[in-house]
C-alpha cells in the first residue's frame, strides 16, 4: 500500500469511506491504522446508507458498535452515514472535515492545562508499571496536528497503557480534538526547572561564583583599556 501511505502523508484529514452494505474490510482497517500512526485526522464515512436504512431502528447503533469494535484504534473518529447516490447527508462530509482540521490545531493555554491535570490526577493518580508514588508535576502542549503533550513527573517512568488512554479521553472531553489522535510523552522533571517549565534561579553559591567571574571579566576589560591608552 505504498501509494496509500504517500497520500496519507500528504493529507491533514483522511476520509475513510466504508461500504455500509458490507461493513469495514481488512483493507479499510489497514488504511485507518496508517492514518492513526501518521497522526492524521480521520473521518469515517459509511457510504451507501440508502441500501441499509430500511433496517430496524437499532441498526445504526449495531452498525456503529461493530465498526468501533473492529477499529478500536479510531475511537476518536466521527462516523457519518451518507449516500453518494441520493446525496443524503453528503453536506456533512466537508463540514466535519473542516471541524476536524480546526480541532487538530487547537492549542491549550499552559495554565488551563495544568489546572485541568491537577484536578484529574487528584481524583485519579497516575498508574505506572513498577513505580509507586508517581506524580505529574506539570504538563505542556508541545505541538499541534496532532495535538501533542509532554507530562513531567517526579520520577523517570512511563504511564500504564490504561492510564494513558484515560488521560487522552479526559483531554478530549475537556478540550475537544475531535477526529484527531493525541500524542503523549512522559519525562522526569528536571530539578533545575520550576512548574511551568521555567528554570530555577541559581543557588546562592552559584550566584556568588557568577559574580566573581563577572568581576574578573571587568578587571581584564579595565586593564586592556589602560594598556591601550598607554600605547
Amino acid at each position: 500500500m505504498p501509494w496509500q501511505r504517500s497520500r496519507i502523508a500528504d493529507a491533514d484529514v483522511v476520509a475513510l469511506i466504508i461500504d455500509a452494505s458490507t461493513g469495514a474490510s481488512d483493507q479499510d482497517a489497514a488504511i485507518g491504522g496508517e492514518a492513526d500512526r501518521a497522526g492524521r485526522g480521520v473521518v469515517i464515512i459509511a457510504n451507501k446508507w440508502d441500501l441499509v436504512k430500511t433496517e430496524d431502528h437499532t441498526f445504526v447503533e449495531r452498525f456503529d458498535e461493530k465498526l468501533r469494535h473492529g477499529m478500536r484504534f479510531l475511537d476518536f473518529a466521527p462516523i457519518l452515514h451518507i449516500s453518494a447516490l441520493t446525496g443524503e447527508r453528503t453536506t456533512k462530509v466537508l463540514e466535519t472535515i473542516d471541524k476536524v482540521a480546526a480541532a487538530r490545531r487547537v492549542r491549550v493555554p499552559t495554565p488551563a492545562l495544568n489546572k485541568f491535570i491537577e484536578q484529574v490526577t487528584a481524583a485519579n493518580p497516575p498508574v505506572s508499571p513498577g513505580r509507586k508514588h508517581v506524580r505529574i508535576m506539570y504538563a505542556a502542549q508541545t505541538g499541534v496536528a496532532p495535538p501533542s503533550f509532554l507530562f513531567f513527573t517526579n520520577v523517570a517512568t512511563t504511564f500504564h497503557f490504561s492510564y494513558e488512554r484515560f488521560l487522552i479521553n479526559k483531554l478530549r472531553e475537556e478540550f475537544g480534538f475531535v477526529g484527531s489522535p493525541i500524542r503523549i510523552q512522559v519525562r522526569r522533571r528536571n530539578k533545575n526547572t520550576n512548574v511551568g517549565g521555567t528554570r530555577k534561579r541559581p543557588a546562592r553559591h552559584d550566584a556568588k561564583a557568577h559574580a566573581v567571574q563577572r568581576e574578573r571579566k571587568d578587571r581584564r576589560a579595565r586593564k586592556n583599556r589602560r594598556e591601550k591608552k598607554e600605547r
